[in-house]
Order: C-alpha cells, then structure tokens, then sequence
C-alpha cells in the first residue's frame, strides 16, 4: 500500500510544479478582457479591468495595429492558462482527498 502512496505523493508534488508554473505564465500576460470601442469612424482597444465596484480601462491602440494583436493574443494565451490551472487545481483536490492526511 505504501507504494501507492508514494506515487500519488509524486503526482501531489508534480501537480504543485505546474500550478507554481502556470500561475507565473498567467501573471506575465495582459490582465483584463478586451473591448473594442467604436470613437467617431475608428475602432479603438481598450483592456478593461475590475477594481472593486469600478471598471478601469486602459488604452492599447487602434483595434488593427500589430501592438493591439499582440495584447490580444496575450490575452488569449493567460485564459488558456487560466483554464489549465483550473484543471490542475481540481487533480491537486482529488489528490488531496486520496492521501487524507499523511504528510507530503
């Protein structure tokens, strides 16, 4: 039985490296969700981000020049990673519930 343990300690540990991982690759890209605002007859991005009751918005740039598609993709690739961890998240509580209380 205990080598059953030490393998489920070795995922328990696995999983903690990639959720260190990806937390630092979400905290690298663009905070907030995009939003294209139309000002006279140009298209404008915005990335709007909440701050208790209000929501900030910070200026990037016409909706297409390349800076505005890199803040975009960034954007796409942080939910991505969002989504992982997320997954990872609910393995490390199956974990958690396998191992009940033996140290790690």
């Amino acid at each position: 039985m205990s080598s059953i343990f030490h393998v489920i300690e070795e995922e328990y540990h696995r999983l903690n490296e990639a959720k260190q991982a990806y937390e630092a690759a979400v905290a690298r890209e663009e905070q907030g969700s995009p939003q294209i605002k139309r000002i006279g007859h140009k298209n404008y991005l915005y990335l709007a981000r909440r701050n208790g009751a209000k929501v900030h918005y910070r200026y990037i740039g016409h909706a297409d020049d390349n800076e505005t598609l890199k803040v975009l993709e960034s954007v796409k690739r942080r939910r991505e990673y969002e989504g992982l961890l997320k997954g990872i998240n609910n393995d490390l509580k199956e974990v958690k519930k396998a191992l009940r209380g033996r140290k790690i």
